[in-house]
């Protein structure tokens, strides 16, 4: 027997396979890292990438924003952090003049728990810190338009900030390319009025995007937009498929970007020389998989790799906070066929959670998609569409016996791969 083992929040889900039927595990090996994470903050912090060091670029005259990633998004966010204001004292600058904007994007807000362990407990309680909110208009500068005609509306901390920090993480992003850089900005502390319009077509791609970045226009919209503001330095963290600390890059917006995301691209590129009729897979455990609207990345991960209209797609997510945001599970439960979600978001565009309703109905419309979760039940799933069995076992088991799978591929850590197929 063929054993698979997937991240399954803070766990794992297995199952066994009987040996006739072909497996391929993406899961590639990759080198420990010797340096620990501080000592590559410390490294980039020190060699900045087009720019000066940072505390020679600040004054304690500086009103600063450091933005920072929310809860859903791993990386040494408190290393980062603690490194960062080290060098602001460094260069004089008080206390009450910086402030810790949480890009949350359209999610919700951070819980003091959780911005303990993305901000430290020392700076939690020490500075200031604002959650993002993209739903209140008053909160928001209206900074103009992008070449593409997306408005740029920019959380007031953030617009009004003399001197922007980003920090984050650069890895794989199903539509973007790459996370990390300009992000920060759009979607982080954007308006809802900008991301209806950078997260609908045709500035978001249509298909997968993991990897495309250049030619990009969602990755484009977001640099031009992130330029209107006063981002004057980054700190970016760069992960490999098992989620090690690779690198750390910092300086300039794009320079220092681009440098993050070189090494990103050499680091998580897979080849695969066969599409399979069924693909598992799992976001890579938690937080990533802490409810069925951030899971879906693996999703889309997966659908590169399946046959077309021919696969059966086993998507494995904790969701101890079950579906998640907006209108995401409203979208599919209305709608009679994948197709009209599809048709629906072309016209509509994006509102808070539709977008992921349009990439579950995209996965749909290649294949059957089965939820492994005990947080979310048949009856719900069946609602939206989608399929749902207890465990992984039982999602493999029921699919081998309606048809042996002529071939199977297990994403482990579906959403830090970018997929190249060969054949």
């Amino acid at each position: 027997m063929t054993q698979i083992k997937v991240p399954y929040g803070d766990g794992y889900q297995e199952a066994r396979l009987a040996d006739d039927i072909p497996v391929q595990v993406v899961d590639p090996e990759c080198p420990p890292v010797e340096a620990p994470v501080t000592q590559l903050i410390q490294q980039a912090l020190d060699n900045p990438i087009g720019t000066k060091r940072l505390e020679e670029m600040v004054t304690p005259e500086d009103h600063i924003t450091i933005i920072v990633n929310d809860h859903t998004r791993p990386g040494p966010n408190a290393e980062i952090v603690d490194a960062v204001m080290k060098r602001l004292e460094k260069a004089g600058v008080p206390d009450d003049h910086v402030e810790f904007v949480v890009a949350t994007g359209s999610h919700r807000a951070s819980t003091p728990e959780e911005l303990d362990k993305i901000l430290g407990e020392e700076y939690h309680r020490r500075i200031r810190v604002h959650n993002h909110d993209c739903l209140n208009d008053e909160e928001h500068v209206y900074l103009g338009e992008t070449e593409s005609g997306m408005p740029l509306w920019v959380d007031r901390r953030v617009a009004e900030a003399s001197f922007i920090i980003t920090t984050g993480l650069i890895a794989p992003h199903h539509a973007a390319g790459f996370s990390g850089g300009r992000k920060s900005i759009v979607p982080g502390v954007a308006g809802l009025k900008t991301l209806h319009i950078h997260h609908s077509l045709p500035i978001r791609p249509f298909e997968p995007a993991m990897g495309y970045f250049e030619e990009n226009p969602f990755h484009i919209a977001a640099l031009e937009a992130a330029k209107k503001t006063n981002v004057r330095f980054i700190v970016n963290a760069v992960q490999d498929v098992h989620k090690q600390n690779i690198a750390c890059v910092a300086g300039d917006l794009q320079e220092a970007h681009e440098a993050g995301v070189a090494i990103c691209r050499k680091a998580n590129t897979v080849e695969v020389k066969e599409l399979a009729d069924v693909v598992v897979a799992s976001p890579g455990g938690a937080p990533r998989d802490c409810n069925l609207y951030q899971a879906q990345k693996a999703l889309s991960v997966a659908e590169v790799f399946g046959k077309k209209g021919d696969c059966t797609f086993i998507l494995c997510a904790r969701a101890e906070d079950g579906v998640g945001e907006g209108v995401f599970r409203q979208w599919l439960e209305e709608a009679k066929t994948p197709e009209e979600v599809i048709e629906r978001f072309r016209k509509e565009g994006f509102n808070v959670g539709n977008n992921k309703a349009f990439m579950y109905a995209r996965a749909l419309t290649k294949g059957r998609v089965i939820i492994v979760s005990e947080n979310v039940t048949k009856e719900e799933l069946e609602k939206m569409m989608l399929g749902w069995a207890p465990n992984l076992q039982a999602a493999l088991d029921m699919v081998c016996a309606e048809r042996k799978p002529r071939q199977v591929i297990v994403l482990p850590k579906a959403v830090s791969l970018i997929p190249k197929v060969v054949c």
